[in-house]
């Protein structure tokens, strides 16, 4: 073994429940099945190897095998001990499984090979050996494995030595063309890793950026936005507000000229930055946030598969935020409770409210003061205490709750 593979397996050897000779015993009941550690597992090993950064994040764990999936989770789990939970789940498209052991997720997979009908359809796929499986990988550095049974590292692509120069390269020409999501990941790793797209790799980018909308015939149906573009985007963007720096990732794509892989209308300056991240601190749709200035709505509504609900939330923030712009003055003049009642009367969605907050403007801090304090303040008296005072139930007792409810928004506010 080289340097690289006796580094590489003794980390191997260092995860959980004794996974690396439980898989090597597997291989070796089972006439030296290939199996080997893929992607980006064996990608943060050898960048904490040659750069010295030390990946804290609890990191998912990619395998391939020649052979069954589901039959390595099976020997894994029956053979695991002091473990609480050992949950497999199968996904038959692929021919991959899930194995999840006490939290930490394990992703087997069949080792494949994938073939595109169109740009941005699901690809058709075929078994093939583990070499071969890794021409299907996004980038060179997430196609490197290490085999099991012959503790040997594959690195048919470059990988490693783009590791080491902090390089991002695509693995063929028609990668972002296949899967447009590869684009958004790449800025993920740039922004994550600290490395830098090659020249090849950002030029197929902006080039294949170019070509959208992706228009498609698949069985004599014309195709203009292939769902399966949708669905990987908002994946990939799900994971990347969920645990990456969302606002540091837009602003490579709008460096990179790409940013209409989004949205052409997005204008990432100060105030756009400042929106994105308020709507995570505010845990609000951020999808609706990327997509609130487009120029032609409907059309991004159906590119992005946009349900009726969110679109609803998007018309409502169109139409406020105009109101807020055009009677300026007459707004100005609101109460506590007249924002109260304003929003409330019109069955505003928290989610348009959140949208306005992070326009910033003149009134955000009262649209916020709303969502998070006053839509909470009840009426000192509720039903049964009017009752009890004369009240009969019906409009004018609900006008009364609702009254008294708006004095105390506004006295709190006063303290």
């Amino acid at each position: 073994m080289n340097d690289n593979s006796v580094y590489i397996k003794e980390e191997l050897k260092q995860i959980p429940f004794n996974l690396y000779n439980l898989i090597y015993k597997y291989s070796e009941l089972n006439n030296n099945t290939k199996v080997a550690f893929v992607g980006g597992y064996i990608r943060d090993l050898l960048i904490t190897k040659f750069h010295k950064n030390n990946f804290t994040k609890s990191i998912d764990i990619d395998l391939v095998i020649e052979g069954s999936a589901l039959c390595l989770a099976k020997f894994i789990k029956k053979n695991i001990s002091n473990v609480e939970i050992c949950l497999i789940k199968e996904f038959n498209l692929y021919n991959t499984v899930e194995l999840n052991i006490n939290n930490l997720k394990i992703d087997i997979a069949t080792a494949r090979k994938e073939i595109y009908p169109a740009p941005g359809l699901n690809p058709k796929v075929t078994n093939t050996n583990i070499e071969k499986d890794l021409i299907r990988r996004d980038f060179t550095i997430n196609a490197i494995l290490f085999e099991v049974s012959r503790e040997e590292i594959y690195d048919p692509f470059g990988g490693i030595s783009d590791i080491k120069e902090k390089k991002l390269n695509l693995l063929h020409e028609n990668s972002i063309e296949d899967d447009p999501s590869r684009l958004i990941r790449c800025a993920k790793y740039a922004a994550r890793l600290g490395f830098n797209i090659s020249n090849n790799s950002l030029k197929q980018s902006q080039q294949t950026v170019l070509k959208w909308p992706w228009e498609i015939f698949k069985d004599q149906e014309h195709i203009i936005f292939p769902p399966a573009i949708s669905i990987r985007i908002r994946m990939e963007l799900s994971e990347i507000f969920k645990y990456d720096n969302l606002p540091k990732i837009i602003s490579i794509l709008n460096q990179w000229e790409t940013i209409s892989i989004l949205n052409k209308n997005i204008q990432v300056d100060n105030k756009f930055l400042r929106g994105l991240r308020w709507i995570k601190k505010l845990n609000g749709n951020y999808i609706l946030f990327l997509l609130k200035d487009s120029e032609d709505f409907e059309k991004e509504c159906q590119r992005f598969l946009i349900n009726n609900k969110e679109k609803k939330i998007i018309e409502d923030y169109l139409t406020l935020r105009k109101l807020l712009i055009t009677k300026i003055n007459e707004f100005l003049k609101f109460s506590p409770s007249n924002w109260t009642e304003f929003l409330e009367n019109r069955n505003i969605n928290e989610e348009t409210v959140k949208l306005l907050i992070c326009d910033g403007g003149l009134f955000w801090r009262q649209l916020f003061k709303w969502l998070f304090v006053y839509k909470f303040i009840k009426s000192k008296k509720d039903g049964e205490s009017l009752k009890k005072e004369g009240w009969k139930p019906g409009k004018e007792m609900g006008e009364e709750i609702k009254r008294l409810r708006y004095i105390e928004i506004d006295n709190y506010s006063k303290n």
